[in-house]
């Protein structure tokens, strides 16, 4: 697996899907943001999708993917879930692997309490 750029790290550090899935997280810090499994699968556009479809091949296309997160109810969910987590496979939250492993690494840098202060 490549390095992650310097600028890619910046780049994730103003995107606005880690942004929201911060203050998502702020807002629910002694809630219970992380859900279960079954919850996913009852909530989640990706509900009765192929796994291909959510987790396709290396180079594989996303877009039917994407689409189906862009109007997905538990979208920032699923990428708090999947950043807490460190899930470099698959798509998340509306983000595709190379896009999250650079939020990872912004996102275990993220004081909770801190982000919009």
């Amino acid at each position: 697996m490549r390095r992650i750029r310097p600028e890619e790290v910046a780049r994730a550090r103003k995107d606005p899907r880690l942004l929201d899935a911060a203050e998502y997280r702020n807002e629910n810090i002694g809630g219970s943001y992380r859900m279960s499994g079954d919850d996913w699968l009852r909530r989640g556009n990706c509900a009765e999708a192929e796994p291909d479809v959510m987790y396709p091949e290396p180079r594989e296309p996303i877009d039917e993917a994407l689409a189906m997160c862009a109007s997905c109810p538990v979208r920032t969910p699923c990428l708090v879930r999947a950043l807490e987590a460190r899930d470099r496979h698959g798509v998340w939250g509306a983000t595709a692997p190379r896009e999250r492993r650079a939020m990872i690494e912004v996102w275990k840098d993220i004081n909770p309490l801190a982000v919009g202060a």
